[in-house]
């Protein structure tokens, strides 16, 4: 009875993103299932279980968030929230090979699943259909812009919480922190990061930023995913 609602469970998920990511783009069940027959598996995670782990997980899979919710960070600060049907690592399905290393670390908010691809094995079953491609390349491009959104809202609010302003993304920044403090006796404590994550936390549907230009959103994704 367990393993039956296990099998259920998984099956009922699989058919849930079908229906929010897949069927809007007129990709068919057919095809949907090509798509799962790559899949790795359904790997649960329990509060605070790290995921990736920066700069030592190798990128070797494409994940997307089932149940729960996920925090990514770099160097001890966090970015943004994964929710249900959103990527863990969108950013690494452009331009980033199996043989390098996550930039960002991912840990587990709440005991959250997500179904894992083998990167490499979907990727070579989709070369031969151009249209299976661009699905993927939409979905996971239109899945980058919200988390570069997500960055950039983090970044704003605290500037604007804690009397702080954004360090710049150019070449000469490279080495300093994501805010740069106005002066330590604005910090109201219980606002910036901490307040903006918990209401991440608490609805997923926390307005984003108007969408950036292209140049601006890939001149950020090289500054926060492949520094």
């Amino acid at each position: 009875m367990v393993v039956c609602r296990i099998v259920a469970t998984v099956l009922s998920s699989q058919d849930g993103v079908y229906i929010a990511l897949f069927k809007p783009l007129r990709v068919s069940r057919h095809q949907f299932k090509k798509v799962l027959n790559c899949m790795k598996i359904v790997r649960p995670l329990k509060y605070q279980e790290i995921y990736v782990q920066e700069k030592i997980t190798k990128v070797d899979s494409l994940s997307l968030v089932l149940s729960g919710k996920l925090v990514v960070s770099q160097n001890q600060k966090a970015l943004h929230i994964v929710f249900p049907h959103q990527f863990l690592d969108s950013p690494e399905w452009f331009g980033v090979s199996t043989d390098d290393f996550f930039q960002v670390s991912i840990m587990a908010m709440e005991e959250s699943r997500v179904l894992i691809w083998h990167r490499d094995k979907l990727k070579l079953s989709i070369i031969a259909e151009p249209f299976l491609q661009a699905v993927f390349d939409h979905i996971l491009g239109r899945d980058v812009v919200k988390k570069l959104m997500q960055v950039t809202q983090v970044s704003e609010t605290m500037a604007q919480s804690n009397g702080c302003i954004a360090s710049g993304y150019g070449d000469d920044s490279e080495d300093k922190p994501m805010l740069v403090m106005k002066s330590k006796a604005s910090d109201n404590g219980g606002h910036g990061l901490t307040a903006l994550i918990n209401r991440q936390l608490q609805d997923e549907n926390v307005p984003l930023l108007p969408i950036a230009s292209l140049y601006s959103g890939n001149a950020l994704l090289e500054k926060v995913y492949h520094k």
